[in-house]
């Protein structure tokens, strides 16, 4: 007989949707959207391990100058992460880095470098439940003066930016499509009232539904691409792996204040 319920459809202590129980993981977790991302961090933790993976959520842990750390893909989307970061706080994470890509709104940010997100201004829904539709989600001061401190130490020139979180990759973040004619410019336009830096889609819940469950929450991106001069990154992931690396030297810092 199952041991789960609907309204909690765990098994003992077991996650249901990540490959996790009760115990396994660390304090502190980083968040690429890409399954195939959380393999690259074996670039840059010691002693990484993959967990497992379920659906598009794959895990593994490693360690960061002696403090360990874990990872979980989020998929695309609020969603997705919105699952990913209740299961993982109810497993005792307390510290959420979110890493992955944008493209860039404003001039002076150009393909490859490095972001890091103060707020996110919201068109998302899965986190409507946890904060006020009206307030912005905010990023940990913390976490988020670790994350620009790191970056710079490892030879960036970070952004400290707004951004716009959609659940819409095409004609919500203005990518023109055959029978739009007009609709993505339009968009473009009206986009560009919000005086934003760049368009993701999962800071905003990352943000809003960590900080609602109690969690320090932060986000760092690489722009894959520039909406300004129209460039794309074509090779981003060497970069990915890079804003893990500034992600979880930031999380170790983290760890050595809490």
């Amino acid at each position: 007989m199952a041991s789960g319920s609907a309204s909690r459809p765990w098994l003992g202590g077991s996650a249901h949707h990540l490959p996790s129980g009760a115990g396994e993981l660390p304090s502190v977790c980083l968040l690429p959207g890409d399954p195939a991302r959380v393999d690259k961090a074996a670039a840059v933790l010691d002693n990484f391990r993959i967990i497992g993976q379920n659906r598009e959520f794959r895990m593994g842990v490693g360690s960061f100058a002696g403090t360990e750390i874990a990872l979980c893909s989020t998929g695309i989307g609020g969603p997705s992460t919105e699952i990913a970061l209740v299961e993982l706080r109810l497993l005792g994470v307390r510290a959420v880095i979110r890493t992955g890509g944008m493209g860039a709104l404003r001039s002076g940010i150009t393909p490859g470098d490095i972001c890091v997100v103060s707020q996110a201004l919201r068109e998302g829904g899965a986190a409507q439940p946890y904060l006020p539709p009206t307030e912005r989600a905010c990023s940990s001061p913390r976490l988020t003066h670790a994350l620009l401190q790191r970056a710079e130490q490892l030879g960036h020139t970070p952004h400290d930016i707004t951004v716009l979180s959609t659940d819409s990759y095409y004609l919500g973040q203005a990518r023109p499509l055959p029978g739009f004619e007009g609709v993505a410019e339009a968009r473009l336009e009206e986009i560009r009232t919000l005086e934003v830096d760049a368009m993701d889609m999962e800071c905003e819940t990352v943000l809003a539904v960590g900080r609602a469950l109690g969690m320090h929450a932060a986000a760092a991106l690489i722009t894959h691409g520039s909406r300004v001069t129209d460039t794309w990154l074509d090779d981003y992931e060497s970069a990915q792996v890079e804003v893990l690396r500034v992600a979880a030297a930031a999380a170790s810092t983290w760890e050595v204040r809490e």
